[in-house]
């Protein structure tokens, strides 16, 4: 009843009252009416807003020496960001490429990834498996962050950057010095040195100085180390980059690798050993030389031989380009792809990218397992540093570092067959090994 209606009722009830007093009737009584109330308005409660859900594949699982650092920053995102949630699985790292590739094909993509930028994974924008991150490192406030060579190495042959540099990595040499003290010899810094630690250790019993996973992707880049002690890093983007294999230094390395493999340098059954079986195998304490990165420092199978390793870097061929030991550097060891989905969902990634690259969490990673950061402030204790880690800040006096990243990922698989079959003793010749090169760069042109 509104206002008007309630008012002439009231009027009719007292002019009908005092009719009957007129007549010397009595008037009827009644209950006092009340102005009727309209019950407030609650206003609408709005339907609960589903959070965001980022699918995430990554190999930094419990056994990883980043595993605790990592899943801090995914625990404290989303903590502070309850309208995200991070869905992460664990594979194993060599295997994310091949089942990402495929995921895609069937529009089953997580959306991210976190996988080396080396091998076909320089392609993905290309193909379709990732989205170029160039506007989305501007327009997100990291255009000043990253260090330069971070992103140049994630740069693909049409100026894409293919992901968020995350890991960089310094993939040297470990020496066990107790093992070389064992027969008398220091760090050897070129190849008649090695092969003469190589006679001495074998003369005592003992096997080759140098463990590799000769069965996959790690010796693949030992292989590729030594070749390139022979060449200059122009030389290595020609042939590694662009499948010129009659550069006279190449032709060098690839005969290099072959006398150290004929003169026993690597230890007995190489080509069957996997990365695994490596770590495990050096961290007996019985070898003298591995090849492992930064990823490896806080590995649990290393833990035992800590104490003893000296990093440094491969020894060189005579007349090398190089004047010291090398080893290999850079920023390709993991970075952030985004996927077709998750550039559905691209609001959820900027905020977790955004979170990622602070220097607090970065610096988690590099106090608690030594990852070499992308980004040109990090907020670390030094004093807490991983001390493989803290040994390779000051070895560059010693050591010089070439890049790893060269080879096209087309033919990166191939070059691990290749690899492998030469590790195999009295196996392929220098000129087998080039001819497979040759044929494996002109099948992809």
């Amino acid at each position: 009843m509104n206002k008007k209606l309630i008012s002439m009722t009231i009027l009719l009830l007292v002019t009908i009252s005092l009719a009957l007093v007129a007549c010397g009737g009595t008037p009827a009584t009644s209950a006092p009416v009340e102005p009727a109330t309209s019950a407030p308005v609650e206003p609408a409660t709005p339907a609960p807003v589903e959070p965001v859900t980022l699918t995430m594949w990554h190999n930094w699982g419990p056994d990883d020496a980043k595993y605790e650092a990592f899943r801090s920053i995914l625990d404290d995102f989303m903590a502070a960001n309850p309208d995200v949630i991070i869905a992460d699985e664990v594979y194993v790292d060599a295997d994310i490429p091949l089942k990402l590739e495929t995921a895609v094909t069937a529009h089953q993509e997580p959306d991210l990834v976190l996988s080396g930028g080396i091998g076909i994974a320089m392609d993905w924008v290309k193909n379709g498996v990732a989205v170029s991150v160039n506007d989305y490192i501007e327009d997100w406030g990291l255009g000043d962050q990253f260090l330069e060579s971070a992103i140049m190495q994630y740069t693909d042959s049409e100026g894409n950057v293919i992901a968020f540099p995350l890991e960089g990595f310094t993939w040297a040499i470990w020496y066990n010095t107790k093992v070389l003290e064992s027969v008398g010899m220091d760090i050897p810094k070129t190849n008649d040195e090695l092969i003469a630690l190589t006679q001495a250790l074998r003369a005592a019993g003992k096997d080759g100085p140098v463990v590799t996973s000769g069965a996959d992707w790690g010796g693949a880049y030992l292989f590729n180390l030594i070749i390139q002690s022979a060449m200059t890093d122009q030389e290595s983007m020609a042939s590694f980059g662009g499948g010129d294999w009659t550069i006279p230094n190449a032709v060098k390395g690839v005969e290099t690798f072959v006398q150290l493999r004929d003169a026993g340098v690597f230890v007995d059954g190489v080509e069957g050993i996997d990365y695994a079986g490596a770590e495990a195998r050096y961290g007996t304490g019985e070898v003298a030389m591995t090849h492992y990165g930064a990823w490896a420092f806080g590995d649990e199978a290393m833990a035992p031989v800590i104490a003893d390793v000296t990093m440094g870097g491969f020894p060189l061929p005579a007349d090398s380009p190089h004047t010291k030991p090398v080893y290999f550097a850079g920023f390709s060891a993991k970075g952030i792809f985004i996927t077709p989905n998750g550039n559905e969902k691209i609001e959820a990634v900027k905020k977790f990218i955004q979170w990622t690259f602070q220097p607090e969490m970065i610096g988690r990673l590099v106090e608690q397992a030594g990852m070499s950061p992308s980004i040109k402030t990090v907020d670390v204790d030094e004093s807490v540093l991983n001390p493989l880690f803290a040994q390779t800040l000051d070895m560059d006096a010693e050591v010089a570092f070439i890049i790893d990243s060269y080879v096209p990922g087309a033919v990166t698989t191939e070059l691990y067959r290749i690899a492998q079959a030469a590790f195999a003793p009295g196996g392929m010749t220098p000129e087998q090994i080039l001819a497979e090169f040759t044929a494996a760069y002109e099948a992809i042109k």
